[in-house]
């Protein structure tokens, strides 16, 4: 890992980054955006799924998601932005590592449910309860992102991040 740290800062594009005095900024306000996008519409869509918000449909609830998805592109991209900018920041770090094991899960629970549960779920009207897998899948992702959410904010506080 120490070799791709030195190669990364070494990078004209990592120089940049930290020479540049207001990208640092500018990406953690965007970072912050887009995860109150993910957090927040993915968030109601699970609710939904758990048995709240039982006056609107699955598939309204659904509809917000492509919000979600640019929220998440948004964080992708400053989350790159940051990892070239200061890797020695991030590879050694445990948060690191466990935010990208809960965008794992995250991941992993959203391509579950589309593939298993979501097409019989998104048809259900409103006021119906959805079934157990589809509660399953609701809980699971509200842990992930959460999970996601307090390992980002611990990177300063745990591990090698400084």
């Amino acid at each position: 890992m120490a070799d791709l740290v030195t190669w990364l800062q070494a990078t004209a594009l990592s120089q940049g980054i930290v020479a540049s005095p207001w990208l640092w900024p500018f990406c953690e306000t965007l970072h912050f955006i887009g995860l109150a996008l993910v957090i927040g519409i993915a968030g109601f869509f699970d609710l939904r799924l758990i048995g709240a918000f039982r006056q609107v449909s699955v598939q309204a609830a659904k509809d917000l998601m492509p919000l979600a998805m640019a929220g998440f592109a948004i964080n992708l991209v400053t989350g790159i932005i940051f990892f070239i900018g200061h890797p020695e920041q991030y590879v050694e770090n445990v948060s690191f590592w466990m935010k990208v094991v809960f965008l794992g899960i995250a991941g992993v629970n959203a391509l579950m449910f589309e593939t298993l549960v979501g097409r019989n779920v998104v048809t259900l009207p409103e006021g119906s309860d959805t079934p157990t897998a589809a509660k399953v899948a609701g809980v699971v992702s509200i842990v992930a992102w959460f999970g996601v959410l307090y390992w980002g904010r611990m990177l300063p506080f745990i591990g090698d991040a400084y």
